[in-house]
């Protein structure tokens, strides 16, 4: 016979969770979580995306992203070769002119005044 005092509690089972996925109207991207059968409440604008559309748009935001830092470091190293030849052209040391520039590309400007190629 079954003994009550020694039987197990019963276990709370968890309610399924669902992830929608969501494009905001600023083409932010988001997930929410809601339990099942409960429909997620979404900001004016958002809508609501399948996981595949989710993760190309995401991708595709990583994509620019990645290339306009890499345009970025582009126009720093620029500025840097820029800075660098101008401080060369006024007679700085190419020592100095690399700190304050902080240029790592050769020394493309000779220093006139000194009539040296370092």
């Amino acid at each position: 016979m079954l003994d009550p005092d020694v039987l197990p509690l019963p276990v709370d089972i968890p309610p399924v969770s669902l992830t929608f996925y969501v494009v905001f109207e600023s083409g932010a991207l988001g997930r929410i979580t809601a339990s099942e059968g409960l429909e997620p409440v979404l900001a004016d604008g958002a809508k609501l995306v399948t996981q595949e559309v989710w993760e190309g748009l995401q991708a595709q935001m990583r994509e620019q992203h990645e290339a306009r830092l890499a345009d970025l470091e582009v126009e720093e190293e620029e500025s840097r070769r820029q800075q660098y030849q101008d401080l060369r052209a006024a007679g700085i040391p190419e020592t100095s002119a690399r700190g304050l520039s902080r240029y790592t590309g050769p020394d493309l400007t000779p220093n006139p005044q000194a009539g040296d190629h370092s």
